[in-house]
């Protein structure tokens, strides 16, 4: 769908979704929220044997093979030894799919399923389930977009963690993205300004949007499993400095700022005075409207993340702990 003849990709679900009274703190707005799927890679023992239709017979090929007889039909380019990319009709990226180099039989692909429409969804249910032997998640985003909570309110927000915190800034001096651990590890944490990603990459957002912000984990490995958990452990750790309760010393205030603004002094704590901070910073979590608001809109959307979870293994249980 185009609106002056601009691509619209992102903002269509979201703005279907009914308006959700939040007050939180000093102030009283409307906002929306939405919890999607953004990323799935998918890792597995290639079949040995693939049946492949064509119009006159029915080849019987191995993975590579099956990928060679599609390269450049207009759906599927190669990109480097073994590995291949499946493009849409725009040319835009669906899928990145590979043979494992480092482990002899096995396969991966990687995409976003917001960016696969309906009939192509079902088609690659199809082609993974016919792919893979014991398919299973080496990875899993899952991202909560939050529309027309204010910027400057949402930017004092820090995943409260000792773990590392890279910051990136505008021109304007204002917090644009953030990261909490990095990219390698089982689980990182990003937040950032998503109209601002959409206005830069020249697509039209509705004027009446004021901000709109994705929270996003990036799971990997065993924690893609345990996606959750993982999504309550890091609403947990998820709070602002600047709504502390009034009982807190000025004193250790300052502290737990400088924590926020520096994690790298994390490690200079001894364990108990880290604990004493960590439990204050949980403490606020927990009781923070908008952390509050999160964790009721995840557990209304758990069950649809984890039906779509299911379906993209052929019906195979992924892990929900209640």
């Amino acid at each position: 769908m185009s609106k002056n003849g601009t691509i619209v990709n992102e903002w269509e679900k979201l703005a279907a979704l009914s308006n959700r009274r939040l007050k939180y703190q000093s102030l009283t707005l409307d906002v929306k929220f939405d919890w999607s799927i953004d990323r799935i890679t998918i890792v597995g023992k290639l079949k040995e044997n693939l049946y492949y239709h064509t119009e006159l017979d029915v080849l019987i090929l191995n993975f590579e093979q099956l990928m060679r007889l599609n390269e450049n039909n207009g759906y599927l380019k190669n990109v480097g030894a073994n590995s291949w990319q499946l493009i849409d009709v725009h040319g835009e990226n669906i899928a990145y799919i590979e043979m494992l180099k480092y482990q002899n039989g096995y396969g991966r692909i990687d995409f976003n399923p917001n960016k696969i429409n309906k009939f192509l969804a079902s088609s690659m249910k199809n082609f993974i389930h016919d792919l893979f032997l014991e398919p299973h998640f080496s990875r899993a985003d899952i991202a909560c977009d939050m529309i027309d909570v204010p910027d400057d309110f949402i930017t004092q927000y820090r995943v409260v963690d000792p773990i590392s915190f890279k910051p990136i800034y505008g021109r304007s001096g204002k917090l644009e993205t953030a990261y909490w651990g990095s990219r390698s590890s089982e689980r990182q944490v990003r937040m950032y300004n998503k109209k601002l990603e959409q206005e830069q990459k020249r697509k039209i957002v509705p004027s009446e949007i004021k901000s709109w912000w994705r929270f996003e984990l990036q799971l990997r490995r065993g924690k893609a499993n345990n996606w959750h958990d993982m999504v309550h452990e890091s609403l947990n750790s998820f709070a602002s400095p600047h709504f502390l309760p009034p009982e807190i010393k000025p004193t250790e205030r300052i502290m737990i700022k400088g924590l926020l603004y520096d994690h790298s002094e994390w490690g200079n704590l001894a364990k108990n005075t880290k604990k004493k901070y960590r439990d204050i910073l949980k403490e606020e979590s927990l009781n923070d409207e908008l952390t509050k608001h999160l964790r009721e809109t995840f557990k209304e959307s758990s069950s649809e993340l984890k039906k779509e979870l299911d379906t993209w293994l052929q019906g195979l249980d992924v892990s929900e702990d209640n």
